[in-house]
């Protein structure tokens, strides 16, 4: 995956990049507030997004009959995210151009291999730590 930055508004503020010569919208969490960050790839980040409203992963898979998987755009940086759920614990899911856990987590194994209908009130984009939720608890 290669993560380019083309522009940012600064820190916490708008910022286009390519993912894989795609252009996606997000928050900036990559830059500091003393210093935007400059053109160019970027290494060890990752993206994400939180929960602003809560949903039932039942309305989600009614939502995507269709069974589609992609990123649709919005405005700002809010997208309709149409994917399939990979794994639980925590809910994974692949959205064509990236795989992305949801902040809504769920025991259901039978959500596995569900397609469903996501909204992205914000994708963000922030450096990567490298913690990762421990093995036993995935």
């Amino acid at each position: 995956m290669e993560v380019r930055m083309e522009h940012t508004e600064g820190f916490a503020r708008k910022a286009e990049v390519l993912l894989d010569n795609e252009s996606l919208i997000v928050c900036d969490g990559v830059s500091t507030p003393e210093m935007r960050c400059g053109p160019g790839v970027i290494e060890n980040v990752k993206f994400s997004y939180p929960s602003l409203e809560g949903f039932q992963w039942s309305q989600a898979i009614k939502d995507n009959p269709s069974n589609r998987v992609r990123l649709e755009h919005i405005r700002g940086w809010s997208y309709m995210g149409f994917g399939r759920v990979l794994s639980i614990m925590p809910v994974t899911i692949d959205y064509g151009m990236i795989q992305l856990e949801d902040p809504n987590w769920s025991d259901d194994e039978a959500l596995a291999g569900k397609y469903v209908k996501v909204m992205i009130d914000r994708l963000d984009l922030n450096i990567d730590d490298g913690k990762q939720w421990p093995e036993e608890l995935r």
